[in-house]
């Protein structure tokens, strides 16, 4: 019976961990994505570059503020 709980929490612990590490992997990708707007914007002017570098800003915001949440509630 002992045996079969520690599979449990050693599955939790591989599921919070695997968890954490695709949600700093979104946050690579919130980043690159503000890069890639900064260049475009830098290469394209169109009328609506801070919009949209504002939406790339919040994004990347809201994925760091998730992953710190998931620290604390995993």
């Amino acid at each position: 019976m002992n045996n079969l709980n520690f599979l449990g929490d050693t599955f939790l612990l591989v599921t919070k961990s695997g968890i954490i590490f695709f949600l700093f992997i979104y946050l690579v990708f919130a980043v690159v994505v503000v890069r890639q707007v900064k260049l475009m914007t830098e290469t394209l002017k169109v009328g609506f570059e801070t919009p949209i570098k504002t939406l790339a800003l919040v994004h990347a915001i809201a994925s760091l503020f998730v992953l710190v949440i998931s620290f604390f509630i995993l």
